[in-house]
């Protein structure tokens, strides 16, 4: 039960809405990434500050300025799957889904290009970047509930069992305390002081510890009626809850290139990334809401984190027209501080202020390499490392484990004029999640990717791009606790983006 709990909380407060084969790294944090998946070699727009740092250094010198936003219309979708299990108990098996779309998911980025030096910056959303919403729940909660109410029915019965063990023991020794009593009194109507003494000594013993277990008996019947209360608040919630779940990551990296010769450059920056979560469950059952003094049970969750990035460019004189790229980020560890709990029945879950966790954004290697086929025709390749197993990926009740993941991506560039370019581009993301390890609110799947724009150029200054993607996903299975569980869920979704982007070159 533990687990599934573990499970469910984490898919709540970590999830990655738009792309993510990282699990939490993004991938989309430019609009030029919708235009054209594979960014990793790129060195004549600004957005080389998200994607190639090194990059920066080979732009034409002057002051470039970038901005865009993305629009996301999305919908995810699980299905509990479990040949309707738990009928019985008023569950049947249905399918949750949400079609929250994003309006505003923006980046920023500035580059200062000087003789060999760059300076750049980027403001951008590194992980997470929406809202969701369940208006019947989903089937990770229904069974986190369904379950919990079990579980807590079962510790009533333990607190019971404990405070008939309890009343037995202060029956025992209250019956002592009257022997003793019994005696004492005897022996001294006798004359016999010591012996008098020596029970009036035993009484006393014995109903100290007769109080003790009268604490434990009262105690233990108070926990029993306490665990029975939360369980019917739980059962309430299982047949009919909703759920919001927001989680934003916002990042600002700030960091310098410089040509060591004029085809090779080295760069570093530094990355300050703010996490905010938060999580809303309603139930409306007039039963739940009195035993849980209020509608809800909901927290919020901040975290910090900071991490570098170092990156290497080349254009080998040996091969004009080639560039090839490498970028490491290091790990950036995000501890998150619980705050603002409300809901009477949440700390039976384990949900309280003060508590922290940690959900690292993990370390990333990144690799490219383009060509300039011709002067107006530029292919490239991209190939992103995630390395999870070395990052904390907790919730607020346990570690979840995530395996290594990766995606590969191959885009073309083409200027038709002097006014319209175009784009195109497509990757395959191989996620690291198993069949028991993923998020049923935020489906992490394996992927196809295509993505198509075009860049317009009213001025020699001014860029404007217009892009789309369509993100196509492969649905998995995924099982909450274990498949002897029978706690079966079907995971898809359908993602398409849509963006706008600004450029503008000072020089």
């Amino acid at each position: 039960m533990k687990k599934l709990i573990a499970s469910t909380i984490f898919a709540a407060i970590s999830a990655s809405f738009i792309f993510a084969s990282g699990v939490e790294n993004k991938t989309n944090l430019s609009t030029g990434y919708l235009r054209n998946p594979s960014r990793n070699t790129e060195n004549e727009r600004p957005e080389a500050a998200f994607y190639n740092i090194a990059g920066t250094a080979f732009l034409k010198e002057g002051l470039w300025i970038g901005g865009g936003n993305q629009f996301v219309f999305k919908e995810y979708s699980n299905k509990l799957d479990t040949n309707n299990s738990y009928s019985a108990l008023g569950i049947k098996d249905y399918e949750a889904t949400d079609d929250t779309n994003v309006y505003l998911y923006p980046d920023l980025n500035a580059v200062y290009k000087k003789g060999r030096w760059s300076i750049f910056s980027n403001f951008g959303v590194y992980a997470g970047g929406g809202s969701l919403s369940y208006e019947n729940g989903t089937s990770a909660t229904t069974l986190m509930f369904l379950k919990g109410s079990d579980s807590m029915l079962q510790a009533a019965a333990t607190y019971e069992a404990a405070a008939v063990s309890a009343s037995d023991k202060k029956t025992e020794y209250l019956t002592k305390y009257q022997q003793a009593t019994a005696a004492a009194t005897a022996y001294a109507q006798a004359g016999d002081a010591a012996k008098a003494a020596e029970y009036a000594s035993q009484a006393k013993e014995a109903y100290l510890y007769s109080q003790k277990f009268v604490d434990l008996e009262k105690n233990s019947l108070g926990l029993s009626t306490e665990y029975k209360e939360a369980s019917k608040a739980s059962k309430a919630m299982a047949k009919n809850h909703s759920l919001d779940v927001t989680s934003i990551t916002y990042g600002l990296q700030l960091g310098a290139a410089y040509l060591v010769t004029d085809w090779l450059s080295l760069s570093a920056a530094y990355r300050y990334t703010i996490g905010t979560q938060d999580m809303t469950l309603k139930c409306n059952d007039s039963t739940f809401k009195a035993i849980n003094k209020s509608n809800k049970i909901s927290y919020d969750a901040v975290g910090y984190g900071q991490s570098m990035v170092f990156g290497i460019h080349a254009k080998p004189p040996v091969v004009p027209k080639l560039d090839l790229s490498l970028q490491y980020q290091t790990l950036s560890r995000i501890e998150y501080n619980v705050d603002n709990v409300k809901g009477d029945i949440a700390q039976y879950y384990d949900i309280k202020n003060d508590k922290n966790f940690r959900t690292d954004l993990p370390a990333v290697l990144n690799l490219g390499a383009g060509y300039h086929v011709l002067d107006n025709l530029y292919v490239s390749t991209s190939f992103n490392y995630y390395f999870n197993d070395f990052a904390h990926q907790d919730s607020i009740l346990s570690e979840t484990d995530y395996d290594n993941s990766w995606e590969v991506a191959l885009g073309v560039d083409y200027r038709f004029c002097k006014y319209v370019g175009a784009s195109i581009g497509a990757s395959y993301g191989n996620q690291g999640t198993t069949d028991t390890s993923n998020s049923s609110f935020n489906p992490v799947l394996d992927n196809v990717v295509i993505g198509g724009g075009f860049e317009i150029y009213p001025t020699d200054k001014l860029t404007v791009s217009l892009s789309c993607l369509y993100a196509n996903y492969f649905d998995t299975d995924y099982y909450l606790g274990s498949k002897s569980d029978s706690t079966k869920t079907v995971l898809s979704k359908d993602v398409i983006n849509a963006g706008i982007g600004i450029t503008y070159h000072f020089n």
